[in-house]
């Protein structure tokens, strides 16, 4: 159930004058009658700003059958709307189901974090080998969620959007290989009374619930335009002389015909000039190897050179 206090005239006059200088179309409305805070017009469409370079109709890059492992925090909103429970997780289901669905991710999701060090992409990787880390952070999803320039305009006709912030870093390098804003415009939403759950039926159905749907959607795609054409990345798991097991397969989109990369990871780079340190890697070449045994989840490789490979070390498709 939503709050609509009746604004007054004043309130009614001020609205219909910002509607006049370029206000959001549906914030107008009759003398005497209140503006029903969430009405089901039709979701706006997302802003997006500061993103890569787009890619347009169907990508045609031979990386783009191999399944990418990612994993993604959970939305972190520091400062969530007081009248929505569970946005930021609704945000990050959201987003991993888009994921999912374009079948060329295996997703796995942590906690919310608010580093920006190596850490937590680090650890992602030793732990459940997922080379590319996605952190995510949204802000200004107003009603006290943070302070807008139309609160003097009452619940009922106060706008409210929100604002994604998503950075992917390369796990093996801890630096980041894209960052971008994802933005929804305003909707005329009111206060939420009793609180609502934003992993429930009935948020979702509101129009602002739809355009955080799109939300979380736009921010699907551009993780999914920015890492589909990126190389699958895997770890030696065994290694018996010549032949090396990797843990990736059939199921990730290898084939036979495939050649790898092995990579050795060096000790860190320090970066100096910074108040903390942070911490970088760099990748050396140890050559090529073929496919020798194709399996669903792991494979088993030939590598004729003259290094010497150890469980941990990286493979890259090399096509």
């Amino acid at each position: 159930m939503l709050k609509y206090p009746a604004p007054s005239l004043v309130t009614m006059a001020l609205a219909c004058l910002l509607a006049l200088t370029g206000c959001a179309p549906g914030m107008t409305v009759p003398p005497g009658e209140s503006a029903p805070a969430n009405a089901q017009t039709p979701a706006p469409k997302i802003a997006v700003v500061n993103r890569s370079e787009k890619t347009d109709g169907t990508l045609q890059c031979a990386e783009a059958r191999f399944k990418k492992s990612v994993m993604l925090t959970r939305v972190w909103l520091p400062t969530p709307p007081q009248d929505i429970v569970n946005l930021g997780a609704a945000l990050s289901k959201t987003i991993a189901v888009d994921l999912l669905n374009t079948s060329h991710f295996d997703v796995k999701t942590t906690q919310a974090t608010q580093s920006t060090g190596p850490e937590p992409a680090v650890d992602a990787f030793k732990s459940h080998g997922t080379p590319y880390f996605i952190r995510i952070s949204g802000h200004n999803f107003g009603l006290s969620g943070q302070a807008s320039m139309w609160s003097f305009l009452g619940p009922s006709l106060n706008p409210r959007g929100g604002t994604l912030d998503i950075r992917i870093v390369d796990a093996l390098t801890t630096q980041t290989m894209a960052q971008t804003t994802v933005s929804a415009p305003s909707v005329n939403a009111g206060e939420y009374d009793p609180v609502i759950d934003a992993l429930g039926t009935d948020f979702t159905a509101s129009a602002y619930g739809q355009a955080m749907n799109q939300l979380a959607s736009e921010a699907a795609n551009w993780i999914d335009r920015t890492l589909v054409c990126k190389p699958l990345i895997g770890q030696v798991v065994h290694v018996d002389g010549s032949t090396i097991t990797i843990n990736r397969g059939i199921n990730d989109g290898l084939r036979s015909s495939d050649r790898l990369l092995i990579l050795q990871r060096t000790d860190r780079v320090y970066q100096p000039g910074q108040d903390a340190y942070t911490e970088h890697y760099l990748l050396q070449s140890l050559g090529t190897a073929e496919v020798a045994r194709l399996g669903e989840h792991t494979t088993r490789i030939h590598y004729g050179g003259q290094h010497v490979v150890q469980v941990g070390d990286i493979v890259q498709s090399a096509n």
